[in-house]
């Protein structure tokens, strides 16, 4: 239970307030603060600098996005002609190791026909000849398929790279940029609700997420009014 000193601490506060309302609207309108409130998303949204700062911010983005895809382009470009070296050097191995099989057969014919006149011999080795010089031409063309690979390895990690450096200013960049139309937009908004309060009397001027309850009535919403002078100072000054 509320102990006696509470008691009488709750009739005296009871007491005051019912002298305050007793007396007049003067004394009283000294004594109670102006309040009002306003919706800062609603005039964050609705505020033709905010609107042109962002579409601005939005066209900027447009055109990094179809660099970006220009360049994603290109890797993928890259990384389709790296597959293709790939591809042709696992054709040229086998193509080799066909080569190779059809050179031992050969060798082991000429070791086994001692007895061939010696215009077979030499055309068995005449054979043999070409075969070899057939396998060294591809064994040479593998290598420079290799090396093109390889230069191509290269050149697409550099562009991975550069695509993931670009990405990420981009990032940074949109980061910053939307930092400072909130940062700017936002120093309008208080300064034209600064000059409102001051001329209307507020003492007390609340964000509308920062209001738990608020009566219905419009006197103290300020939205509108701040949007409108908003609005008709940023024409003025363009």
């Amino acid at each position: 239970m509320m102990g006696k000193e509470v008691r009488i601490s709750l009739l005296a506060v009871f007491l005051v307030t019912f002298l305050l309302v007793c007396t007049s609207g003067g004394a009283l309108a000294e004594l109670v603060p102006k309040i009002g409130f306003v919706d800062g998303q609603k005039i964050f949204d609705d505020y033709q600098k905010s609107k042109d700062l962002v579409a601005s911010l939005q066209v900027r983005a447009e055109e990094q996005w179809v660099a970006m895809e220009e360049m994603r382009q290109l890797l993928e470009e890259k990384r389709i002609a790296v597959e293709t070296k790939l591809s042709q050097i696992e054709e040229k191995g086998k193509e080799i190791q066909e080569k190779k099989k059809e050179l031992g057969k050969l060798e082991e014919e000429l070791k086994l026909q001692d007895l061939l006149a010696p215009f077979a011999k030499e055309e068995k080795l005449t054979q043999i000849e070409l075969l070899s010089q057939d396998i060294q031409r591809l064994e040479e063309e593998r290598q420079e398929v290799e090396k093109e690979r390889q230069t191509g390895e290269i050149q697409l990690r550099v562009l991975e790279e550069e695509i993931r450096s670009f990405n990420d200013g981009l990032q940074a960049e949109r980061q910053e940029e939307e930092f400072r139309i909130v940062e700017e937009v936002s120093e309008d908004i208080l300064s034209t609700i600064k000059i409102i309060a001051e001329k209307e009397g507020y003492r007390l001027v609340f964000d509308k997420l920062a209001l738990l309850y608020t009566t219905p009535e419009a006197e103290f919403d300020l939205t509108e009014e701040v949007l409108f002078h908003l609005n008709q100072n940023y024409q003025l000054g363009q």
